[in-house]
């Protein structure tokens, strides 16, 4: 049978302390990486609603009178979802 290729065949076995202290290290990255994400969409949230209030759309009545309401709409979805 073939050596599994994912596995480094010269490393000893890791203690559990050792799989632990890098598992804490990936979580650590993990988070650090999900905080960029996140403040690269804020960043991004920011840019797009600044760049919104600078250029917003004018709308006319006809457009407002044929306008549907959110919260029914959204009402309506929650209902849905809570069918078994």
């Amino acid at each position: 049978m073939p050596a599994n290729p994912n596995i480094p065949s010269e490393q000893s076995p890791k203690t559990p302390d050792q799989l632990l202290a890098e598992l804490f290290r990936e979580n650590e990255r993990l988070r650090r990486q999900l905080g960029d994400a996140y403040h690269e969409r804020d960043e991004f949230k920011k840019l797009y609603l600044e760049e919104l209030a600078r250029n917003a759309p004018q709308l006319t009545e006809d457009e407002l009178a044929h306008a549907v309401a959110a919260r029914p709409v959204i009402e309506q979805l929650i209902r849905r979802l809570e069918k078994p």
